[in-house]
């Protein structure tokens, strides 16, 4: 094998590996997208109200026709000394069907065709009501796709604030493992008692447990993610920092767009209903065989051709109530608006001021930590000499390990806030 194949295989497979170990929030968001059911369907449903586009059209503009059978047999009892008899000029004793509604019978083989016509305004109107209701589906659609962005990344966020808290308690281990050996070099000298020896070793194993209880919560979370992109279960085992920044003011936000789409589906819908006052002009013309008698039915074959014409007179008022209620939807719809353009205002303004209070914390927290990491350095110090005991020292070091969890969980509530206020500011 040469060597450059050679390469070109370590490479593919370094690459492989370190895909498969590592994950960042863009390639999550990407598979959630491109898995996501609600999405992928978007262009079905696209394509569904094109074919219905079609259809509109064709029912209410093409030719429609149909071929019609029927045979009508209407005899006559006790005629002319006949017990039963098919005729047209029954006696008059004969029990039967009045001769002038059924003619005796009725044989009949027919193609009909018909066609609206001078219906072009009727067409656009269902062909509007379509057009928005595509509209509609994408609106559903991207809503759905924000949502599902949000989702992914809050909990990518938490997995990732799972890894900070796992990588800060090994290195505590870590470092009180060293302490161990020191400690049981000075229990053999005599510095210290057997009791501090084994009250870091008790430390170390609850360390140990925490670790490995938020190894778990950290792959729990990753299924979770996992579940949500729709991808099966990767071996990730490092996390990038969730990479994303606050979104600028949208020209014109989604409750917005989501309000004028149903203005114009009321509207459609009105146009749509209004439809049946409008005259209905068809053409209509059948050819075949029609007859009420067997006898000379080889004659009976011909043709015909007309025009109806529809013109609605009274409904009892339903336009006008039809009209009522698309007045109320139309208000309802501006409450909503209203309701939501102050809504957005106020959770803008209170993230806003969140975040800011949160830098805020956080720079305090930092001046404290610092102030922490030099204290225990200086215990360290005197914990090598015996001068400090270890009770002293495992305390400072849980108050140093819970405001360096607080720190994290500011960190990671400044995430939320910033993923939150991108999901309402769209």
């Amino acid at each position: 094998m040469s060597k450059s194949k050679y390469f070109v295989i370590i490479f593919f497979w370094v690459s492989q590996f370190v895909w498969a170990q590592t994950g960042n929030l863009k390639t999550f968001l990407d598979n959630a997208q491109s898995n996501s059911a609600t999405v992928l369907s978007q262009g079905n449903l696209k394509e569904i109200t094109n074919l219905q586009r079609n259809l509109i059209i064709a029912q209410n503009k093409g030719f429609q026709v149909e071929a019609t059978s029927e045979i009508l047999i209407a005899p006559y009892f006790n005629n002319n000394g006949n017990f039963i008899d098919i005729t047209t000029s029954p006696s008059p004793d004969a029990y039967g069907y009045d001769v002038g509604i059924t003619n005796g019978g009725l044989y009949s083989a027919q193609i009909n065709v018909t066609k609206n016509i001078l219906n072009q305004g009727l067409v656009d109107n269902l062909l509007l009501q379509n057009d928005l209701q595509n509209e509609t589906n994408a609106l559903t659609a991207a809503d759905s796709s924000h949502t599902l962005t949000k989702n992914v990344t809050d909990t990518y966020i938490m997995a990732y604030q799972l890894q900070l808290k796992r990588e800060f308690n090994h290195e505590i281990l870590k470092d009180l493992e060293k302490r161990l050996k020191v400690v049981e070099v000075l229990v053999k000298r005599g510095v210290l008692m057997q009791s501090d020896y084994l009250l870091l070793q008790l430390d170390i194993e609850q360390k140990k447990l925490e670790l490995q209880q938020l190894q778990i919560d950290f792959r729990t979370t990753l299924s979770q993610l996992n579940m949500q992109s729709g991808l099966s279960l990767i071996e990730v085992t490092e996390l990038t920092p969730p990479d994303f920044e606050i979104t600028t003011e949208p020209s014109t936000p989604f409750y917005q767009k989501k309000f004028e789409n149903d203005s114009l589906q009321l509207k459609a819908e009105q146009l749509v209903f209004e439809n049946k006052y409008k005259p209905q002009i068809s053409l209509y013309a059948n050819t075949g065989l029609n007859a009420v008698d067997t006898r000379n039915l080889d004659h009976t074959v011909g043709a015909s051709a007309g025009l109806r014409v529809t013109v609605p007179i009274y409904d009892s008022k339903q336009k006008k109530i039809n009209n009522l209620q698309s007045k109320l939807k139309y208000q309802n719809l501006g409450y909503y608006r209203t309701y939501n353009r102050q809504k957005l205002k106020t959770q803008k303004q209170n993230i806003q001021y969140q975040i800011e209070a949160n830098q805020k914390s956080n720079e305090l927290l930092e001046g404290i930590l610092k102030k922490q990491e030099s204290i225990l350095e200086v215990y360290k110090g005197k914990m090598v000499q015996g001068q400090v005991s270890i009770i002293d020292y495992l305390k400072i070091l849980q108050d140093y390990k819970i405001n360096i969890y607080t720190k994290l969980q500011m960190q990671t509530n400044l995430w939320l806030l910033k993923n939150q206020y991108n999901y309402i500011n769209w």
